[in-house]
């Protein structure tokens, strides 16, 4: 029986340094000096407690090796360039003050809201003929739409607007609604490979030449200038010779870049020649009677060049954090960053290394999108990103580490940016959990690393809702031609793929197009993978070896799609295997043999006492480290030996929506997911006794259903009493239904003990929301 207790200590190892690493990026700069920062001081303080700044640049350009610098709670509409970095004995740290909450902002607030006349409108016509009878027009005569003068940022990838904290949609035909992980488009009927027709392109010849095409085939998004348009079709001649609009499965697209287009509430257009962003509330109202921001700052913390530095417990919005190739040992733990990047255009990636086969638009946002941790041993750890338009994070450079982040809704525009892009080597990406990805969760392309990944250790992971927009991605994706060479895939939680996945091709790991040389052993896929744990596709392969895997419910463990492989090993899986004559296929336990899982209906698919996995394996190490049976078992977990947890750990106080103990208007049904918390309209409210937020807690996510009619609507999180302290306010997005359920999330003020809580319902409108159940959550890892 083989003793090893390796992979067991490494793993305690790394978390015990995780947490002794947590606490050393603030305890190194104790003999430096400390500047405090607060929204109400002035930069021409001297920087001390009862004298400090107002703006975070002023520490960034006085601080040395081994000063902090302590920021009081507040928005900070700024971007922070440090003027020097620490050294290995004296760290430079940016941290929140004790209990607050600080946010980068890169937005700035957007006043002088007028409504747009009949006569604006008569000249807006004058210099663009497609605003006759269009639904601006039609919007304008119905009082609706509000015009500003506004400079936004011309050097931004994409403009952004937010009202009321939410992020509002461009206008656009046909209006998508507002969840852009689920948008609701126009449908080709036919098409070629720079055209598409559809009949519901009613309108005159030339009217979209020069609109931005937004096309979606089965796999990737695609965006190009129309050249020409007539009645039932559109051409778009710069489109890339990669793949076709012809609807072999299924093209979807919407056009935008119109001010015509502005017919629909909670849509907005910016007019750059004319420096005006127009803009029409859910309500209808006037936006002076709300907050209305755009983005203006592409990076709010730019650490190029710097290292030794630490941002602790700072949240960004509306812009994001970025290092650089010469950056190293630096930290960026606990940070709460949403809406990190906006861009409209799917162009390639400017640090796209090769392009075999002209799809070079694949890679748009790859590299310079979502939090950029370049360099050489840097971290990112303990944090939440919610909401991209590409990356949640990008790792280049050598040996930097991915930890402990919970990562959503990213990847909006469907290319190959993902929850986690990995690119170059000798990273570590571990107990990460991404949730919500319009392709793949975790992806690494070829055209961006090159044709060698290696020594990436990818492990304790839990990755779901993938391939949300588009199919032919993985939890993990690799592709083309890329030489793993040492890379490992291990102990990573591969599950319930997102709406276009379902049913269609969505393996857990997507070995693509001659990824050879790959390590994947100890992954457990469930719910929806269709082709099971791994996939390897097409071409060549040799050197693979696929060892103690588990596919809990689908019936493949192993699938191959042609090609030739060689020096390949497939053992210890739970679950078929197929594939070819040439490739070793040893003690894999087949779909048809019951493997008694612990409890399958909760997805733990350790062992039961009888199962014949147990020591039905051989031994393949690493894989089998640590087997107490005779023989190792197959799949994922050796019996008898601790089970192992993939993702990552939050402290978390859940309250089940329905259980609340007063309120005014409200009412509890039955639903699919049993009973929950319904008609809860404007001006209702809702309380809940003695709510434990421990020793503290950061963030809020609801399992919230709404109608895409009463989408937009919000309530507030109060602590106390129904008129007390606002934590948090909800902008509730459309799930389809008000009983369809998904996870919505928002930052809150640090709480802590135990509170009342109350959810008040704004506004007098109806279909708020409904609630299933909501949390209020940060990391675990001890605080900076």
């Amino acid at each position: 029986m083989n003793q090893s207790r390796l992979r067991l200590a490494a793993l305690v190892s790394a978390t015990v340094l995780l947490s002794a690493g947590t606490a050393a990026a603030g305890a190194q700069t104790s003999h430096g000096r400390t500047y405090y920062v607060s929204s109400s001081g002035s930069d021409t303080h001297s920087g001390s407690a009862s004298a400090p700044f107002e703006h975070i640049q002023k520490c960034a350009a006085v601080m040395t090796a081994g000063d902090t610098c302590e920021i009081a709670s507040g928005t900070y509409h700024e971007s922070i360039t440090p003027a020097h970095q620490g050294t290995a004995q004296a760290r430079i740290t940016y941290r929140a003050a004790p209990g607050a909450g600080v946010t980068v902002d890169g937005t700035d607030p957007v006043s002088g809201w007028s409504k747009v006349t009949d006569d604006d409108l008569s000249r807006l016509k004058s210099h663009d003929t497609t605003i006759e009878g269009s639904a601006f027009a039609s919007a304008v005569g119905d009082g609706h739409v509000y015009q500003a003068t506004a400079t936004l940022n011309p050097e931004l990838p994409g403009n952004q607007v937010f009202v009321d904290g939410a992020m509002s949609i461009e206008a656009q035909w046909p209006y998508p609604g507002d969840n852009p992980l689920d948008p609701h488009w126009a449908t080709a009927e036919s098409g070629t490979q720079n055209s598409l027709s559809d009949t519901a392109l009613t309108q005159p010849e030339g009217f979209w030449k020069g609109a931005r095409l937004t096309a979606r085939n089965w796999f990737v998004t695609e965006t190009a200038k129309v050249t020409a348009s007539s009645v039932g079709s559109l051409t778009a001649d710069s489109l890339p010779n990669c793949i076709s609009l012809s609807p072999n499965q299924k093209t979807t697209y919407s056009l935008s870049g119109r001010l015509s287009l502005l017919g629909h509430s909670g849509e907005w257009f910016y007019d750059s020649g004319a420096h005006t962003l127009y803009a029409w509330t859910k309500d209808g109202d006037s936006p002076a009677d709300h907050t209305v921001e755009a983005k203006q700052r592409e990076v709010g913390f730019d650490l190029s060049g710097r290292s030794y530095t630490s941002l602790v417990g700072i949240g960004v919005r509306g812009t994001t954090i970025k290092t650089s190739a010469t950056s190293t040992h630096d930290v960026l733990d606990r940070i709460t960053a949403r809406y990190v990047s906006a861009y409209n255009d799917l162009d390639p990636d400017p640090n796209m290394v090769q392009n075999p086969d002209g799809c070079a638009m694949l890679t748009a946002g790859e590299s310079t999108s979502g939090i950029i941790l370049n360099g050489t041993a840097n971290s990112f750890r303990n944090s939440t990103v919610d909401w991209s338009a590409g990356n949640g994070v990008v790792v280049t450079g050598t040996d930097n580490t991915v930890s402990n982040n919970t990562i959503t809704n990213v990847d909006y525009l469907g290319s190959y940016a993902a929850g986690i892009n990995v690119i170059g080597s000798d990273h570590t990406i571990t107990h990460n959990t991404v949730a919500g990805a319009g392709r793949s969760d975790l992806n690494v392309d070829d055209k961006m690393t090159g044709q060698t990944f290696a020594g990436n250790h990818i492990s304790y992971n839990d990755f779901s809702g993938y391939n949300t927009l588009v199919t032919d991605g993985g939890a993990i994706y690799v592709c083309c031609k890329v030489d793993m060479a040492g890379s490992v895939l291990d102990h990573n939680l591969l599950h319930d793929p997102g709406l276009a996945g379902r049913g269609t091709l969505a393996p857990g790991i997507y070995l693509d197009n001659n990824v050879f040389n790959a390590t994947v052993h100890n992954n457990v896929a469930w719910n929806g993978t269709s082709y099971g744990v791994v996939l390897f596709n097409g071409d060549t392969s040799s050197g693979d070896k696929v060892y103690n895997n588990t596919s809990g419910t689908d019936s493949r463990a192993v699938s191959f799609f042609g090609g030739t492989y060689s020096d390949m090993e497939i053992a210890n899986n739970i679950g078929d295997t197929d594939g070819p004559a040439n490739v070793s296929q040893t003690r894999n336990l087949p779909y048809s043999t019951d493997p008694l899982f612990t409890d399958p209906l909760n997805h733990d698919y350790s062992l039961q006492a009888g199962s014949p996995a147990r020591s039905a394996g051989v031994v393949r190490p690493p894989a089998t480290d640590g087997y107490r049976d005779r023989h190792p078992d197959a799949g994922a977990y050796q019996y008898g030996v601790p089970k192992w947890v993939g993702g990552s750990t939050v402290e978390r106080t859940t309250v089940q929506a329905e259980r609340y103990s007063d309120s005014s208007g409200v009412a509890r049904h039955d639903a699919g997911t049993g009973s929950v918390l319904g008609n809860f309209d404007g001006g209702d409210w809702v309380k809940y006794t003695g709510v434990d937020f421990g020793n503290g807690r950061d963030w809020f996510t609801g399992s919230i259903g709404d109608d895409p009619s009463y989408s937009g609507r919000q309530f507030q999180i109060r602590v106390d009493s129904r008129t007390g302290p606002v934590i948090g306010t909800v902008t509730v997005l459309s799930t389809g239904g008000f009983d369809t359920y998904i996870p919505q999330s928002i930052p809150i003020t640090p709480t802590k003990g135990v509170h009342d809580i109350f959810l008040v319902a704004l506004g007098s409108s109806p279909g708020v929301a409904n609630l299933d159940s909501f949390s209020f959550t940060r990391p675990s890892a001890p605080d900076a």
